[in-house]
């Protein structure tokens, strides 16, 4: 089944991108979302305070998933 999901990343090195997961941030895990359009409202809303986007972004992607969290 496919999902949406709100991805962390945060910025290791000029250039470098990590996500929560990879870094084992504790609360930092992806977010599941049903649909595209709801994924893309919280990462709009995520995104919202540009003075953090060069050091941490929430991205929508797209997985295979048995079930929502």
């Amino acid at each position: 089944m496919i999902k949406w999901a709100l991805v962390v990343y945060f910025a290791v090195a000029p250039g470098v991108w990590m996500t929560g997961e990879e870094l084992n941030y504790d609360g930092w895990h992806r977010m599941w979302f049903d649909s595209k359009e709801i994924c893309l409202k919280y990462e709009k809303r995520f995104n919202e305070n540009e003075h953090l986007m060069d050091k941490i972004k929430g991205v929508c992607e797209m997985h295979y998933s048995d079930t929502v969290k």
